[in-house]
């Protein structure tokens, strides 16, 4: 205040202070002797005595009131604890901490025991999955929710695209009516491509070598979108990203998506010797055996000689052999997607080419492959301005192809791509054929990959739901939707992104290590980046889903067929899309249990199915912004990662950083490099690989700084929340940290675990945790870690975004 001074009323005393704002030199009415100029209240010469009894008295008094104010402000403490959050969100989120965190372990010696030592007590795998993890607890609530809504029955009013679905639930669930129809569904797809009920290889006449392989090649992949020898699709141009190109298939670059690993598919591990190889050769010629010998004894075929039979086994497994290491010689590097070689070459100069570089000659090859392949669309091929993507490794693959196919004995080519066929349809079929196959194959899906494992099998009804989600997915997304989904948690998500975006942006403005012109384009990027959440605005739009499924005609008793009718309706769709235009869209269903950056559309992908317990609606914002802030920062990073960094704010492949800027980028990723080098797992050889997981590493380090400094910044705003029931002793910077961890609680065997650390660009969770907070000094403040103990290693913390 301006008081120039001040005194009490000494005929009321205990009265408000009577505040005196005249002249220092005036004498005011009423005012008693007391007040005195502003430097002094007193006259010393008449009254000293008196000032400094009242010196010792105010001074005592100023001492009691500051006594009283503590000892208030402690009661207060005492009387008003910290606020506690009792809703039922906050009340499950605890529980679920509570009985996944291992108290025991110390958060500065192993991040990852802390959080997840005890989840796989709380969460045993059913056996079905190779591994078992958080997000694999949303995909089982997501399928049973599905399967609830698949099982109800056709209801009036609903699109017809959900009707189809039922049906295709229904169909798939209907054993009765696959066993009745037995191979008949089968005998039909093999017709329609061009490949005989049983193999020329067991009637042999002379007409047995005259089979046209390039016919069914071609209908194989219309029929069932299955490329045998020759592999390619329609995708956005990685160059001019609005239109569409024909590139090879196992082009990597242009098939790159960051997707979970897959748990129902057995994995490959090429460090199991010898021996399992052989094992996997006894397998599948047993399994050749026992089908070919079932399809023959329903057709009017003699069944083979036992010798005949493994004759045929070892020619199918051979072909296999040959294709498996063809493919291993031609793939390109990891980390390497060939974006720097890839070259168009118009169908007329690639069939020139075939005549220089295959023996055996193949006269307009190209042209007839190509034009009867899109005969069945309104496209028309010109062989001269319509071209394949290719890379020189890819054109390499051709031609030993091409020469292996053409010069291979024609039955035995024949034996191979119906076995491929009819191997892809018959699990489809007869009931006892199914359950021989999954006997046959448990070794595989074993969690230990031992013969001594027990078997454990889902229910039908769960499968049948995951195939109906991965071929009519936008309907199932549709039946599941939360309708209300789009005012209510949208706009927290779209806010979430928002605060992220802005954290990265603050980050980008800040470096030294990038040039000005390429922070300029580097911000444009960011602020261009899409974020597609949730599910599509057309989904609910009148006619919209059924157009999208549009002349697709499903019947609840015929299976295979309706899968068949599916597929080439894909097949037809995808090679048509060629003269479309390419616009930025979604890359997934809603119903997906991930979140994907898409680099040719510069844009994010967030499905409904992850924005769900226990990775989103925690109860508490700093919750959130650990689990799925993270996950949101993760894929917003991956747009400048190693890879992502190499697209410009449009998706085109082109190079828009300065060289400079280039090489220190390079650089720096040397770090990360390095430090996942040094990453191993008791009880397995090797190490994580450091430049194949580079990608996913960045992003993870990224997407972690970027969520924790949006969470400050929703502090900063909003205030402090309350306190999680049972962790009260916890800070909200702990309990963000906490959040994080907990999101990659995960059960894998050791067999899993080396086929990771050989196999995918992720790192294991336990080591995504641990690297990830060993970089990060607000983790280390957060929980007080001594320097040079494991989670805050005296080292460089590595740091690009």
């Amino acid at each position: 205040m301006d008081n120039l001074g001040y005194v009490p009323e000494s005929e009321n005393n205990g009265h408000a202070f009577t505040i005196s704002r005249g002249s220092a030199g005036t004498k005011q009415a009423n005012v008693n002797d007391f007040l005195v100029e502003i430097n002094s209240r007193f006259k010393p010469s008449k009254k000293l005595l008196y000032y400094r009894r009242s010196t010792f008295l105010l001074a005592a008094l100023a001492i009691l009131l500051l006594l009283v104010l503590i000892i208030i402000l402690t009661s207060r403490s005492k009387w008003n604890p910290p606020s506690i959050c009792t809703s039922s969100e906050c009340i499950r989120s605890a529980a679920n901490f509570k009985y996944s965190i291992n108290f025991s372990a110390d958060p500065c010696d192993d991040f990852y025991q802390f959080c997840c030592g005890k989840w796989s007590q709380g969460h045993p795998n059913h056996g079905w999955y190779s591994g078992f993890s958080t997000f694999t607890t949303v995909t089982e609530k997501i399928a049973i929710e599905a399967m609830e809504v698949l099982g109800e029955g056709v209801k009036d009013g609903e699109p017809t695209a959900v009707a189809q679905a039922k049906k295709l639930y229904e169909s798939c669930l209907a054993t009765d009516a696959l066993d009745h129809l037995g191979l008949n569904p089968l005998y039909d797809v093999l017709s329609l491509t061009n490949l005989p009920l049983v193999p020329s290889f067991f009637n042999q006449t002379p007409s047995s070598g005259q089979f046209d392989w390039i016919k069914s090649e071609i209908l194989l992949k219309l029929v069932l979108a299955m490329d045998v020898f020759i592999g390619f699709t329609v995708q956005p141009n990685l160059y001019r990203r609005n239109e569409n190109v024909i590139p090879l298939k196992n082009n990597r670059w242009l098939s790159k998506q960051r997707k979970a690993r897959s748990a129902l598919e057995p994995m490959e591990d090429e460090e199991s010797g010898d021996a399992r190889e052989a094992l996997r050769r006894k397998i599948r010629s047993d399994i050749f055996k026992h089908v070919t010998k079932y399809i023959m004894g329903n057709t009017s075929q003699e069944v083979a000689e036992e010798n005949d039979l493994q004759k045929a086994a070892d020619i199918i497994n051979n072909i296999t052999a040959y294709m498996d290491n063809l493919q291993e010689n031609f793939t390109l590097p990891e980390g390497d997607y060939g974006e720097d070689e890839t070259r168009r070459i118009s169908f007329q100069k690639l069939q020139n080419l075939t005549d220089s570089n295959v023996r055996k000659p193949m006269p307009d090859f190209w042209i007839n492959y190509i034009s009867s392949l899109f005969e069945t669309t309104n496209v028309t091929i010109d062989p001269h301005s319509d071209a394949f993507l290719i890379t020189e490794t890819e054109l390499g693959y051709l031609w030993n192809v091409l020469d292996y196919v053409s010069s291979e004995p024609q039955m035995h080519i024949e034996l191979y791509m119906w076995w491929s066929a009819v191997y892809a349809m018959i699990i489809n079929t007869s009931s006892d054929l199914t359950s021989y196959i999954v006997k046959q194959t448990a070794i595989f899906y074993a969690s230990s990959g031992s013969e001594d494992d027990p078997l454990y099998t889902r229910s039908r009804s769960l499968d049948c739901c995951d195939l109906v989600n991965k071929y009519m997915g936008w309907a199932v997304s549709y039946a599941v939707a939360d309708k209300t989904f789009a005012n209510k948690t949208k706009p927290k998500v779209e806010k979430m992104i928002s605060d992220i975006k802005v954290a990265f942006i603050d980050h980008v403005r800040g470096i030294r290590w990038m040039d000005a012109d390429t922070k300029k384009v580097t911000l444009e990027k960011s602020e261009e980046m899409l974020s597609f959440i949730g599910y599509p605005d057309w989904l609910f739009q009148e006619g919209a889903l059924d157009r999208k499924y549009w002349g697709l005609e499903i019947n609840e008793t015929t299976y295979l067929s309706n899968m068949v009718s599916i597929i080439m309706q894909y097949s037809i769709e995808t090679l048509t899309s060629l003269r479309l235009p390419n616009p930025r869209d979604w890359s997934t269903e809603a119903t997906v249990v991930n979140a994907y950056n898409s680099f040719q559309d510069n844009a994010i992908n967030i499905p409904m199915a992850i924005l769900n317990f226990p990775l989103y609606d925690l109860g508490l914002e700093v919750l959130n912004y650990g689990s799925i802030g993270a996950i949101l920062g993760h894929e917003f990073t991956h747009g400048f990662d190693n890879a992502g960094r190499k697209m410009d704010k449009y998706g085109n492949y082109i190079q828009w950083w300065s060289n400079k800027t280039i090489e220190t980028f390079e650089e720096m990723t040397k770090c990360f490099v390095n430090q996942y080098d040094n990453y191993t797992l008791k009880g397995i050889a090797g190490h994580v690989k450091g430049k194949m997981t580079l990608g996913e590493n960045l992003a993870d380090n990224g997407g972690l700084n970027q969520a924790y400094t949006a969470y400050q910044r929703y502090i900063q705003k909003n205030g402090d929340e309350p306190k999680l029931p049972g962790f009260e002793q916890y800070s909200s910077d702990q309990m963000f940290f906490i959040a994080y961890g907990s999101i990659w609680c995960e059960t894998l065997s050791m067999e899993d675990l080396k086929v990771q650390l050989e196999h995918d660009e992720h790192c294991p969770n336990s080591v995504r945790v641990v690297g990830t907070l060993q970089n990060s000094l607000d983790f280390a403040k957060a929980f007080q870690c001594p320097k040079n103990s494991k989670m805050n290693p005296e080292r460089k913390k590595c740091r690009i975004w």
